[in-house]
């Protein structure tokens, strides 16, 4: 027995060894991690990236030192030791660095640790770290940008977690305090206009995916503050809805992106507008949402519960639009759309626990076609556009009972966006990034 317990000890303790050296229950040697570091610090320390002419390169060492720092921020032990040695706080620095591939490493590491839920709380009380990673929606870089509002979206969910799983009256307190900050440095009027500025000229549909996530979760939180109508005010003015359709119109096609705007759009009709913005959007919504029914909806080979969600906000906006009566003309085939999208509801073959929506949808897509159908044998206001061919532009009702549809998307966790490296870090080192460049391009915002 002797002889079969020793090396069994043996090896017991040199394991226990190996976790001294280690950085938490992770393999990467604690004094690895810590070289990587102080390298990437020195270099920035006696390194300025700042010039008066040209661009200059991220070292190609460096670069591949801190595409490692980021990769393994995926282990949430690895962004607990970050947190400890306050080694976020030199990455949240990094943001300022004129260097693009630069800003987006330190990106992609601080939104890895903003994703842990353990290191999230923390995270919070960094007010720089928000700050900054606002400040970054005034980069015109996708790579930046798409791990921007990944983080963006990683801070909202876990607010809501929080929110929902605090019991006792302190922690319900402390979650609540944790939210109305954030929505506070959301609800500033530049941040709304950055974020309005990237959905109207951002080409790259990634981008203006996470995007759309971000904005669906944002909006769920504002139903948790008492100060609503003040936190979303600028998210509920005509020029952001503006810029908000011209991001859903270059999205057509891609049902995540559309699924999570919709979102945004129904809770933000959901809890009313005012009518002098009717006025100026119901005609370019009414549609859109056409299109929305012809470019997804028609395009599904069935209709199942998961559709059931998507397809309510669109009848939704789209009946709130009409009932305003502020739209000025209406698509030549909306009115046949309709009817099509109801049919192909009235065949599919949905579960018992969703009839109710079921239900719900058929009864407003049957209200909107009615008021079509009256319209059209009154000699309605008829335009000959079709849906799907509206013009992309931009300038400076009655509530249905009890909407059965609630969020947050993307659950479980595991559907979400994960840490990690952004599409764009599988480029070799020795790509260059020029200022301002984007992939794809983009458009000059409307």
């Amino acid at each position: 027995m002797t002889e079969s317990t020793e090396p069994k000890t043996d090896l017991q303790r040199l394991e226990e060894l190996a976790r001294d050296a280690a950085v938490g229950s992770t393999m990467y040697d604690k004094r690895w991690v810590i070289e990587n570091i102080l390298e990437v610090g020195r270099h920035f320390q006696s390194t300025s990236y700042v010039q008066e002419q040209g661009f200059k390169e991220l070292d190609e060492n460096i670069e591949e030192k801190m595409m490692t720092l980021w990769d393994i921020s995926v282990e949430e032990d690895v962004s607990k030791f970050y947190l400890e040695y306050g080694v976020i706080d030199f990455f949240v620095e990094l943001f300022s660095n004129p260097n693009l591939r630069v800003k987006e490493i330190s990106m992609g590491i601080v939104s890895n640790m903003v994703y842990h839920e353990s290191t999230f709380s923390s995270i919070m009380d960094k007010d720089s770290c928000l700050e900054l990673t606002l400040k970054l929606l005034e980069e015109k870089d996708s790579p930046t940008l798409l791990i921007v509002f990944r983080c963006l979206h990683s801070y909202g969910y876990n607010l809501f977690n929080l929110i929902h799983r605090s019991e006792d009256t302190s922690s319900k307190e402390e979650s609540k305090n944790l939210l109305e900050k954030f929505l506070i440095y959301l609800s500033v009027p530049s941040v709304a206009q950055n974020i309005g500025f990237i959905m109207a000229g951002c080409k790259n549909r990634q981008v203006l995916q996470n995007c759309a996530r971000f904005l669906s979760i944002l909006s769920e939180l504002w139903d948790f503050t008492e100060e609503r109508k003040k936190m979303c005010q600028h998210y509920t003015e005509e020029q952001f809805l503006q810029c908000t359709l011209e991001g859903i119109q270059e999205s057509i096609g891609e049902d995540k992106t559309e699924k999570h705007f919709m979102v945004f759009l129904y809770l933000v009709f959901e809890r009313g507008l005012e009518k002098d913005l009717y006025s100026a959007i119901s005609t370019q919504i009414i549609t859109l949402c056409g299109g929305l029914l012809k470019e997804h909806i028609l395009e599904y080979s069935s209709i199942d519960e998961c559709d059931l969600e998507f397809l309510f906000n669109i009848a939704y906006v789209m009946k709130s639009c009409i009932d305003s009566g502020e739209y000025s003309r209406l698509p030549s085939n909306i009115r046949n759309i309709t009817k099509d999208a109801r049919v192909r509801l009235e065949k599919a073959e949905i579960d018992e626990d969703h009839l109710e929506n079921k239900v719900s949808i058929l009864a407003m897509l049957t209200s909107i076609i009615d008021y079509l159908e009256t319209c059209s044998q009154n000699g309605g206001r008829l335009e000959d556009r079709p849906c799907g061919e509206t013009p992309r532009q931009s300038s400076s009702h009655t509530r249905e009972n009890s909407p059965y549809f609630r969020t947050p998307r993307d659950t479980p966790r595991s559907v979400r966006d994960t840490p990690g490296r952004s599409p764009w870090s599988s480029r070799t080192p020795r790509s260059p990034r020029t200022p301002g460049a984007c992939t794809p391009p983009w458009r000059t915002p409307r």
